[in-house]
Order: structure tokens, then C-alpha cells, then sequence
């Protein structure tokens, strides 16, 4: 295996696990505990939505840097057989 073959591969393994936090993260339902005074007031829990977008980006680019690496026992098109 090449360089750009195995860096394709980490780059999908790292966008799916990135791409799985934030789905895991977007549908984990927020809890709040029931016995707090309502007059203090709790912060409000923001998702984040920085892991989808790198997770996204490293997906598209591993499958790209997956596709156009070229095996290095594979000849130049110029001189291939045909």
C-alpha cells in the first residue's frame, strides 16, 4: 500500500467516528435536574457543530485521496500495454 492509500484510509475511518460523535451527540436528549429551584437559572447546553463539518471534510477527502492514489506497480498511462 501507498502513502496517499493509507492516509485516504485514516481520513474516512476519522470523518465516520467524527461524523458518529456528532449524531450521537445531536440526539443524546439533555437532561436537567428535577429537584433545582427554578430561580436559578441553568445554562443552556449548545451543540457543537465543529465535529460534523471536520468529520464531513476528512470524509470527502479520504475517498478522494483513496481514489486518485496510484499503486506504485501500476505503469504510467502513457506506457501501459494495451
Amino acid at each position: 500500500m501507498q502513502f496517499g492509500r493509507i492516509s485516504g484510509i485514516a481520513l474516512i475511518v476519522l470523518g465516520i467516528l467524527l461524523c458518529g460523535l456528532q449524531f450521537v451527540q445531536y440526539l443524546t436528549p439533555h437532561k436537567t435536574p428535577a429537584a433545582l429551584n427554578q430561580s436559578v437559572t441553568t445554562p443552556e447546553h449548545k451543540t457543537s457543530l465543529l465535529p460534523g463539518i471536520i468529520g464531513a471534510v476528512s470524509l470527502v477527502a479520504g475517498v478522494v485521496m483513496f481514489a486518485t492514489a496510484r499503486r506504485t506497480d501500476e505503469p504510467d498511462s502513457k506506457h501501459a500495454v494495451k
